[in-house]
């Protein structure tokens, strides 16, 4: 279908509507790229499938659909021989297989009673040898398990020996009464990947060892015993092997992943087929579109129809009016609608319809009709319709839509749709009549059907003596003196100007002057011609604006083209100017990176500090990145003692404890906690009603807080988790929250029960549970 037909019938639009229905991404894609075609056969197959699925679903309930990755970026890595795909790539990848399973097992219930569904599940591969070997090596977080290989799983046993070896080997040598009193605690710590004991720093030399580290307070050295160096330097060894089983894990899998690319995008190929077949079956439901009876012979009869983009929009907007059904037929004795009436009357809404109603049938797409809808597709269609001027080619309005009928003259079929508003008008009314009626004729004859639009009375009374061609008139309600929307078959449609003139507050004298002539001339011969004199005055008053205005537009559009190009140029510069700026921070932001990982590999600085140093970076160069919101220039209150205000930020209300001091913070308390804060940061609150004053934007305190109730301190020293724990439930008590989780692991238990210990005599705390996970201490605080 020609790209311009499509834009004008609103084909793009209608497929957006059906894309909402869509699950995934790709789903949305497959049906964006939907066209109409013309031959039978493949259509009745499309509606076969949806007849399929609607029956399917209502026998077996919905299809077990949901939203899939697109694996494109990691099939194309995976085609590169020595790529390694990481675990999460395996695991969207099961994830595609698992769901296309599902769907393979739905489509096939019924066995041979649903062919069109069978056909459609054929590439939806199972690939159960893929399938089984990423469950079994990969997890569902993105770890690679134990049992990927025998190797792996004998390196990290040996692993796991090794450590329980050397734990033991140290309780025995070390925590014994002989240096009981050299040891600060008898708790096994790790730094730099290597086992140490906590010597007190005035027992130094006590036990022959290398001192890997200190404490803050450099009160404990934390030492490698001589006697354990050798079994850390296995545990070393060891890791370095896992990582290596690990890598060849990875490999393996990639390599089969490789072997079954074209199964694979076969399967993504079906899975958006199927989301686009289930989405057309929920866009039939909602707006109760139906397949029409197929006819032997050319022609339509669409029952009750309903233009789609009215009917979203009048959902979208209620204010809408109703979308009123239209009838629209074309069969070889009236293969030539000729629709005439009042000005906003439906008449080109009633040419859409038609059209887009014949788009969406060959695309496969149910339409909105009534049972009994008869239908048999065109080779081609084609619509002129509004306003083709194109001042670029010198084209008027008359001469665009004549360029447009010559060309589809040219390119006609045998059988063709063919849809024209306004044909012959934009010029004399006489020679544009005599014209459209040439062209008309000349569309008939080649085989052609459609229907086209006019106020001109020479195209209407042609119509109504003419074999093949019918007047369809828009009802124009004689009492509300309003379009009804509605079609009337084998009646002309007056253009009522003298209504709508009165309408419009025209002078009575005018219209008893203008009423007399029609009564003595025009009425006698010929009603309509009659009728036409006024449109003819009103047409060219419109022309005589439209040519104004016309001229107002082009000199506005030249000046909206120098500020937009200008525009452009100055958001070219700012753009290079902030990719410059962020890829310089980027590169900065790389070169911090590589140093904390030099330092990692190196072994200067335990695993738990440089973590929470590269996230605190991480989020430095998230907040830098980010586009900063301007904020709004508002005058700060002064602020009393004793004065309620509410912290947005927190959600919660607080009162002034002390005016603002030389830096310009305010002290505030909220519930048992003093804040300072700057002025700008609270608003008052009026009347004492605990929340934001009237005006200003507030928070509900139930909204999700911009940070987690939860703390992770897996490899942090005693020393460094303690102040963030103390963080967290000042965090916690701020926020309103009942309960924390601080995530220490299990390792040797003293990490655990330093925190323990601490809580123990914080105010905050009510009670602690740790029975469900060994690892993870559940923290209730008081009210």
């Amino acid at each position: 279908m020609p790209e311009q037909t499509l834009t004008a019938l609103e084909f793009p639009g209608v497929l957006g509507v059906v894309q909402q229905y869509a699950i995934s991404a790709l789903g949305r894609n497959f049906l964006a790229r939907l066209q109409p075609v013309s031959d039978l056969s493949s259509i009745r197959a499309k509606f076969q499938e949806i007849h399929e699925l609607q029956d399917l679903t209502s026998r077996e309930g919905e299809l077990p659909l949901a939203d899939f990755p697109d694996l494109s970026s990691w099939l194309a890595k995976a085609l590169v021989r020595g790529s390694l795909l990481p675990p999460e790539a395996f695991n969207d990848i099961l994830q595609v297989l698992r769901l296309a399973r599902q769907a393979r097992h739905y489509l096939h219930r019924e066995g041979d009673a649903y062919p069109r569904l069978q056909a459609l599940a054929g590439p939806l591969h199972d690939l159960a040898s893929l399938r089984t070997a990423l469950k079994q090596c990969i997890s569902p977080h993105n770890f690679i398990l134990d049992q990927a290989s025998p190797e792996l799983q004998a390196v990290r046993r040996e692993l796991s020996q090794t450590r329980e070896s050397l734990n033991r080997q140290i309780k025995q040598n070390f925590f014994g009464s002989q240096y009981q009193d050299a040891l600060q605690t008898t708790t096994i710590s790790q730094r730099h990947g290597r086992y140490v004991i906590p010597l007190k720093a005035d027992h130094k030399g006590a036990i022959p060892g290398i001192i890997h580290d200190q404490s803050q307070t450099r009160a404990t050295l934390f030492l490698e015993p001589l006697a354990i160096v050798e079994q850390n330097n296995q545990l070393n060894l060891l890791g370095n092997r896992e990582k290596r089983e690990e890598e060849a894990v990875l490999r393996r899998l990639t390599d089969l992943v490789r072997n079954h690319l074209e199964e694979i995008k076969e399967i993504l190929a079906s899975l958006a087929e199927v989301d686009g077949l289930q989405a057309k079956v929920q866009f039939a439901r909602h707006f109760k579109a139906r397949e029409p009876i197929w006819r032997s012979q050319p022609g339509v009869d669409l029952r009750q129809a309903r233009h789609p983009l009215l009917v979203q929009r009048c959902w979208e907007n209620p204010r809408n009016p109703e979308v009123v059904p239209i009838d629209l037929e074309l069969s070889p004795e009236q293969r030539f609608l000729i629709i005439s009436g009042a000005n906003a009357g439906g008449k080109t809404v009633a040419l859409k319809t038609l059209g887009l109603l014949t788009l969406m049938v060959q695309s496969g797409i149910p339409i909105p009709v009534a049972e009994g809808s008869e239908f048999h597709p065109f080779d081609q269609v084609f619509a002129d319709i509004g306003d083709p001027q194109d001042l670029h080619q010198d084209l008027s309005t008359f001469s665009a839509h004549l360029k447009r009928s010559l060309e589809m003259l040219e390119h006609l079929p045998e059988r063709a749709l063919v849809l024209l508003d306004e044909l012959g008008t934009a010029t004399d009314p006489t020679e544009g009549g005599a014209l459209a009626l040439a062209l008309l004729q000349a569309f008939c004859k080649r085989g052609a059907y459609g229907a086209a639009t006019t106020h001109i009375p020479l195209i209407k009374s042609f119509a109504q003596k003419q074999p093949g061609f019918a007047n369809v008139a828009v009802i124009f309600d004689e009492e509300t003196r309003k379009p009804t929307y509605r079609l009337a078959y084998g009646v002309v449609g007056a253009s009522n100007a003298l209504k709508i003139a009165r309408e419009m507050g025209l002078s009575p004298e005018i219209l008893e002057q203008a009423e007399g002539y029609l009564d003595q001339e025009e009425l006698r011969a010929y009603r309509l011609l009659a009728e036409v004199e006024a449109a003819r005055q009103q047409l060219a008053f419109d022309q005589e604006k439209l040519a104004v205005r016309a001229g107002e537009l082009e000199r506005e559009k030249e000046a909206l083209a120098k500020e937009h190009q200008a525009f452009k140029e100055e958001q070219e510069r700012w753009r290079q100017e902030a990719q410059a700026q962020a890829q310089e921070r980027i590169n900065r932001a790389e070169a911090e990176f590589k140093k904390i990982v030099k330092r990692l590999k190196e072994g200067q600085e335990s695993w738990g500090r440089l973590r929470q140093e590269f996230s605190a970076q991480q989020a430095k160069l998230l907040q830098d990145l980010t586009p900063k919101a301007r904020p709004a220039k508002t005058e700060i209150p002064e602020y009393g003692v004793g004065q309620k205000v509410f912290l947005p930020a927190l959600g919660l209300s607080g009162r002034v404890l002390a005016a603002a001091g030389r830096d310009g913070r305010l002290e505030v308390q909220v519930r048992k906690v003093k804040l300072r804060v700057q002025p700008e940061e609270i608003t008052p609150l009026t009347g004492g009603v605990e929340g934001p004053a009237r005006g200003s934007v507030s928070r509900s305190r139930h909204l999700p807080p911009e940070w987690l109730p939860s703390l992770n301190v897996v490899g942090l020293r005693v020393d460094e988790a303690l102040p963030l724990v103390d963080r967290l439930i000042d965090q916690a008590m701020l926020h309103g929250q009942e309960k924390v989780d601080i995530i220490h692991g299990v390792g040797t238990g003293r990490l655990k029960a330093a925190v323990w210990d601490h809580l123990k005599h914080h105010n905050a705390v009510k009670a602690m549970h740790g029975d469900d996970n060994p690892g993870v201490t559940v923290v209730e605080l008081r009210e």
